[in-house]
């Protein structure tokens, strides 16, 4: 009996990877075209690189002036690993700081106690948005009614905050861009991030 217990054991795990390498292919084939079909869309550079049982993918070249790098990597360690997808324009054109994503209980919280973000008159717009910068002006003149309006357009499709730092531009995404679905949203971001280039540059 004790055998035989021990022999369903051994199948039922068996089943269970079996189940799992089989999904993860699935989701890998699935990942490999979504980010193929990008690069070829924007004539840019595709490579893979593999992480286990994971295809991670990764694609560069030149977007809207800059150096654009879209890739997924693992990060953490042990138990703790999680997949990330990355999209960066180095040397963007904005010479100053800031971070631009949603707001959450943390952010209200913080304006309760004297945190303040910068404020556009506009009560739709700064109940869900966060905009932070040191420098004020250039913000402003950065979110204007348009892109305010693209904001609002973006709501649902923002997971994570959109960051210039030190010329570069970048935004990530935690979980990975496992379907069609997530793959999409993180493309309006990207096409977001490109419009915003193209502001500062003005070349729309």
């Amino acid at each position: 009996m004790e055998y035989l217990i021990i022999i369903i054991a051994i199948l039922a795990f068996g089943g269970v990877i079996f189940w799992l390498v089989k999904y993860t292919q699935k989701v890998n084939a699935r990942k490999l075209k979504l980010f193929k079909d990008f690069a070829q869309k924007h004539n840019l550079t595709h490579t893979t690189a593999k992480f286990m049982f994971t295809k991670l993918n990764e694609v560069s070249g030149e977007m809207a002036g800059c150096h654009f790098h879209f890739y997924e990597r693992m990060q953490g360690s042990g138990k703790n690993q999680r997949l990330v997808s990355y999209v960066l324009f180095s040397n963007s054109p904005f010479n100053f700081d800031f971070k631009i994503g949603k707001e959450h209980i943390f952010s209200k919280a913080g304006k309760m106690i004297g945190m303040k973000d910068i404020e556009f008159d506009d009560a739709e717009f700064d109940a869900s948005f966060l905009i932070k910068s040191k420098s004020e002006n250039l913000m402003r003149d950065l979110i204007t009614y348009d892109i305010q309006n693209m904001l609002k357009d973006l709501k649902s499709d923002l997971k994570s905050s959109i960051e210039n730092k030190n010329g570069v531009l970048s935004y990530s995404v935690y979980g990975g861009l496992p379907n069609e679905k997530t793959f999409v949203s993180n493309q309006k971001v990207i096409d977001f991030m490109v419009k915003l280039i193209q502001k500062k540059n003005g070349r729309w």
